[in-house]
């Protein structure tokens, strides 16, 4: 799993729309798991954050890669932490209520030597 860096910018494609840029991914220490990945304690975390602060880059979502799951959308556990994550990056919205735009991506094998990537979000009510 990773941390994605980048900035955000108006999306000409949809009234109102924002679209994430993508600059980096910051690999923090970390524990593989058969189904997952466990977090460790992070020192580096603040000076990351600094120095993508300095590059004008912020923490705009979460990367991780999963074993192809048969057309699964995701599990629950990978709800729950596209969830939390997003908790923890909410920013006020113009009209008031606290909104993320953080992101998610899994980036999966698929048929043959294919790579898939997919972008998620969990909506508010999760």
């Amino acid at each position: 799993m990773g941390w994605l860096y980048g900035y955000y910018s108006e999306d000409p494609n949809f009234p109102d729309g924002v679209r994430v840029n993508v600059e980096a991914i910051y690999e923090p220490p970390q524990l593989g798991e058969l189904k997952g990945v466990q977090p460790l304690e992070d020192p580096y975390r603040p000076t990351v954050d600094l120095v993508a602060g300095a590059l004008s880059l912020e923490r705009v979502g979460y990367i991780f890669t999963s074993l192809n799951q048969e057309k699964t959308f995701l599990t629950g556990d990978q709800v729950k932490t596209i969830a939390a994550a997003q908790q923890e990056h909410l920013v006020d919205h113009p009209v008031g209520p606290k909104v993320s735009k953080f992101i998610t991506v899994r980036v999966e094998q698929q048929e043959g030597d294919q790579i898939g990537v997919e972008c998620w979000m969990a909506s508010d009510a999760c």
